[in-house]
């Protein structure tokens, strides 16, 4: 009882000593004398496979600064092995994490991978979410050894935000020994916890001298080559980006005339449901800095967030048969950052497209977007905010949303509450969701509730598809975290569904039940079962279904991850109510360092109300990657959509298939040069024919000081 007590106290409440040189270290892998002054974070401890136990593989970190810089190194032995790199395969890396605004909520964090691999980004909600889109410039050096590896690493104060005249960040150190598939941290982290930024240890006597900060200037070139039918063309195109950090909490990013078009373009989807795909951003301006504006999220999937901005509205893509997407003239923001509080502020402008083919018209006009975003910090690492985002054409035409939320946090567990108000051309709604965990060493509960009114209307703006619904979920059951044994953990929540649709004014009721395991050998598997009756569009009938993932063991050269989904529900792309069944996967494999095969897709099967076999399609992309060096990258893929007659796989038949080709070479911090090819081909009634076939050459450099 004395141990448990006195290791729940000491949680967190490491430190260390940021000292001042007037020497700067040499990144080349060697630890010079000028560390010798260096205070050192040491002591790790395991998180997988046995919570607690000290690290068997020993890290010591030292931390230095001068007037511009940050610097760490960090020693990782591996004692009784040489370190493993692997540029597609798992190898040796570390992660290290700041908390410079002592949020203990959202942290910046960094990766080096022994092959010369890096990373960077965000962790958000107090560590449940991890963004990695974020990029900042900064360096390091790799020095391997017999029995170690040592990484040296500068980060330029200017690259990052931080409160002034705050001298203790929060840090952590995260270390993936490949040996073992150990994880260690310096402060202690929990299987029953899991990662929280609140429970960082202190960085102190953080004093950065650096005077003025960076400018950023980001002219891109852009090369296009368009095929379709008998039409070709040939498209320059410049852009130019800037980013200006005029205090060490506040940034501006601007751009105007840009490229937003998708090296790789959207995968095909097949969809049954009665709300549409969520797709993901890719576009640099959207992506940076994205986190500020969205509210609160729980990070599990059980949660729907009222998403009032989604930025892939801004630039949609053209509608009917037209190719392409919606220009973008330029757009600017604004983003500040406290401990306190968080502001942004975002503006775009898409230019009218007019054109006409034979049957077919379109005409869309100019349009402005706002966005802004204020947040405030409250009870340590908890949060209230106020957001709006907005669009208009004319006084005739717009569409904006103003919605308030908030997030309790406590250790693992975590409390959201969102409302929200929209207008769209005169017509209004609102709309409430809210979502919470709960976790304790034995005990896991979960829930969310979702209300959109049928006049609540932001497609113009957000994604929020759930017009007219009513949505509870509630669940709760034992959780186990064995400290011996094959079994990590182990989670079981029974619980039920509660959902009306605005079709009708029955309840739906569904009995859930999911049950987790994670097992040491870094296995795992889940299972959801859900069954009851069930009220929509227009009818009822008795659900029942269940999906299950498993993933691998996350071995060095083998990656798996495979699942299915069977339900007996309503089939909106047929407009009838019959089982389905969808099987899916991702494999990857790693033969050698350099090259990585890689194999995902889907394999749906729909059965008709007789229960007959109606169709098959399987979805198929296998995918090359060959890494030439820890800079450059070489990707080819194929994708092949099949369809088939009545469920028969001897009348499979391509639909369509994809081609794309990607060679990317990161040659500078932030710069880049890609070359790209994509081939869309579809069977229009007499084979495949050429929808289009786009090749790019884009060149993005980076001028900063």
């Amino acid at each position: 009882m004395v141990a448990l007590v006195l290791s729940l106290f000491l949680v967190g409440s490491k430190s260390v000593e940021l000292r001042y040189t007037e020497v700067a270290p040499q990144l080349d892998g060697v630890l010079e004398d000028v560390w010798l002054q260096a205070d050192s974070a040491y002591d790790f401890t395991q998180y997988r496979p046995t919570d607690g136990v000290p690290a068997s593989e020993p890290t010591v970190a030292y931390f230095l600064a001068d007037d511009e810089n940050l610097y760490i190194a960090l020693k990782c032995y591996t004692p009784g092995r040489k370190p493993y790199a692997s540029f597609k395969g798992l190898e040796d890396h570390i992660w290290f994490y700041f908390d410079t605004f002592n949020s203990r909520s959202r942290a910046y964090m960094f990766a080096v991978c022994l092959s010369g691999h890096y990373d960077d980004g965000l962790m958000l909600e107090n560590g449940k979410i991890q963004d990695t889109s974020w990029d900042y410039v900064w360096f390091f050096h790799i020095g391997e050894y017999k029995n170690g590896y040592i990484i040296e690493v500068r980060i330029p104060f200017k690259s990052i935000r931080y409160k002034k005249d705050l001298n203790e960040w929060g840090l952590q150190i995260r270390r993936w020994h490949i040996e073992d598939h150990a994880v260690t941290h310096w402060t202690d982290v929990r299987q029953k916890d899991g990662f929280q930024v609140s429970q960082f240890g202190t960085l102190k006597n953080v004093n950065p001298k650096a005077q003025g900060y960076y400018m950023e200037l980001y002219p891109e070139g852009f090369l296009r080559y368009d095929e379709r039918g008998d039409s070709t063309d040939w498209t320059p195109s410049l852009s130019f980006n800037f980013k200006w950090d005029p205090t060490s909490q506040m940034t501006v990013n601007g751009t105007v005339n840009p490229d937003f078009a998708h090296i790789e373009s959207d995968p095909y989807t097949f969809n049954l449901s009665r709300y549409p795909v969520r797709l993901e951003e890719h576009r640099p301006f959207f992506v940076e800095g994205h986190d500020v504006f969205r509210m609160s999220h729980l990070g599990m999937g059980f949660f729907n967030s009222l998403d009032i901005f989604y930025s892939r509205r801004v630039g949609e893509p053209l509608p009917g048969p037209w190719v392409g997407s919606i220009p973008i003239h330029g757009g600017l923001k604004l983003i500040n950052k406290s401990s306190d509080w968080n502001f942004g502020a975002l503006g775009a402008y898409t230019g009218k497209f007019i054109d006409s083919i034979p049957g077919f018209a379109a005409e869309v006009p100019n349009r402005g977007y706002a966005v802004a975003r204020v947040n405030r910090a409250i009870l340590d690492n908890s949060d209230i905010g106020m957001m709006f985002s907005g669009t208009m054409v004319d006084k005739d035409d717009y569409n904006y949303a103003l919605g308030i939320d908030g997030a309790l946090r406590s250790g693992p567990s975590q409390l959201i509450l969102q409302s929200a108000f929209s207008d769209k051309n005169g017509t209004r709604g609102w709309a409430l969701s809210s979502g919470g965990i709960y976790r304790s060493s034995h005990l896991i509960a979960v829930g969310s509730f979702l209300k959109v009114d049928s006049s609540f209307n932001v497609d113009d703006i957000g994604y929020v598809p759930w017009q007219g619904v009513t949505d509870l979920y509630l669940a709760a059951g034992p959780a186990r975290y064995p400290e011996t044994g094959p079994l990590l953990s182990m989670y079981l929540e029974p619980g039920i569904i509660l959902t009306k649709y605005p079709e009708g004014d029955e309840w739906s009721r569904l009995a859930t039940l999911f049950l987790e395991q994670n097992f040491r050998n870094m296995w795992g598997f889940n299972i959801w079962g859900q069954l009851g009756q069930t009220y929509e569009a227009d009818t009822n009938y008795f659900y029942h279904g269940v999906e299950m993932s498993v993933w691998s063991g996350l071995r060095e050269m083998m990656n798996l991850h495979f699942g299915f989904d069977y339900a007996h529900r309503y089939n909106y792309y047929r407009s009838w109510i019959a089982s389905q069944l969808w099987i899916w996967h991702w494999m990857s494999f790693v033969p050698i360092s350099q090259l990585s095969l890689i194999t995902y897709g889907d394999f749906i099967m729909e059965w008709d109300p007789t229960g007959e076999l109606h169709a098959i399609t399987p979805i198929w992309t296998p995918r090359v990657e060959y890494q030439i060096n820890a800079d450059m990258d070489i990707a080819l893929y194929s994708e092949f959509v099949f369809l088939t007659e009545g469920g028969d796989l001897s009348t499979a038949e391509i639909y369509s298939n994809r081609i794309g080709f990607l060679f990317s070479w990161n040659f500078l911090p932030k710069s880049w040069l890609y070359v790209a090819f994509n081939d869309l081909r579809r069977d229009e009634g007499e084979g495949l024919e050429l929808v289009e076939r786009i090749g790019a050459l884009k060149v993005k450099y980076l001028i900063y000081f």
